[in-house]
């Protein structure tokens, strides 16, 4: 019989989840629901390529949510990071924080909409998934705004 552990108390933890001490303990039952998970995600790929028009439109709608947030995420980041770092910056001064953010507006939503055609665009053909240009899209629309967050979020705690 495997013990099981908890870190700290219930209270601290939220839904206590219990975890075998013994982590060769987890792999049959891994193995185990490695096929039917597998059926389940082929079966849902097949419907999703069937259903692509409808679903093209989605991801596209979601590509466009996602980019406004990353990136305005990222442009907040990025501003407080330059007003911090060199505060006589032009950027940086009090008097033209009107137009960087104006700027800034336009650059997110300029940024967003190209990320939803493009992922609009790279969905067209079923028979062409998976494309380079919705590969490069996704990846880029994750890795660059959560980059950036990470990278400047370390050097801001570094600097403190």
């Amino acid at each position: 019989m495997s013990r099981l552990r908890r870190g700290g108390s219930a209270v601290q933890n939220g839904i206590f989840v219990p975890l075998p001490e013994d982590w060769r303990s987890c792999i049959l039952p891994v193995i185990g629901l490695a096929t039917p998970v597998g059926l389940l995600l082929v079966n849902f790929s097949a419907w999703v390529i069937s259903q692509l028009g409808a679903f093209r439109w989605g991801v596209a709608v979601s590509a466009l949510i996602s980019a406004l947030i990353l990136n305005s995420l990222t442009a907040i980041n990025v501003y407080r990071y330059i007003r911090n770092r060199w505060p006589e910056f032009w950027g940086s001064r009090v008097e033209h924080e009107n137009l960087v953010l104006v700027a800034a507006i336009v650059i997110v939503i300029v940024v967003a909409v190209l990320s939803a055609l493009f992922s609009y665009v790279g969905m067209s053909n079923p028979k062409n998934l998976p494309n380079g240009i919705a590969v490069v899209t996704g990846f880029v629309g994750v890795v660059i705004p959560l980059g950036l967050i990470i990278g400047l979020n370390r050097r801001r705690g570094r600097s403190s």
